[in-house]
């Protein structure tokens, strides 16, 4: 399981969860494909990314989308408590 790196804001706005299909895309398509070294820090943005949400953003779609861009990059860590909200995402 992966736990949120230290230096994340406390809270995100509302409107920042809106953004996060563009911001997974923008970030994922272009190391797709690439060796580790390129794909490792955007794996790591996503996990970091996908427990914040988790825990504050209320959108299942939004959990999915960025479980779904870690995938595409081969990672397939388990993000999150097994029995909180989204467990099944």
């Amino acid at each position: 399981m992966h736990e949120p790196s230290i230096g994340q804001p406390a809270v995100c706005p509302p409107d920042f969860w809106d953004t996060v299909a563009g911001t997974v895309t923008a970030r994922v398509e272009p190391v797709i494909g690439r060796g580790e070294k390129q794909r490792s820090p955007v794996i790591d943005y996503l996990r970091d990314l996908e427990a914040l949400a988790r825990r504050q953003c209320c959108s299942r779609d939004t959990v999915q989308i960025i479980a779904s861009g870690r995938r595409l990059l081969g990672d397939r860590s388990e993000i999150g408590p097994s029995d909180g909200p989204f467990a099944r995402t």
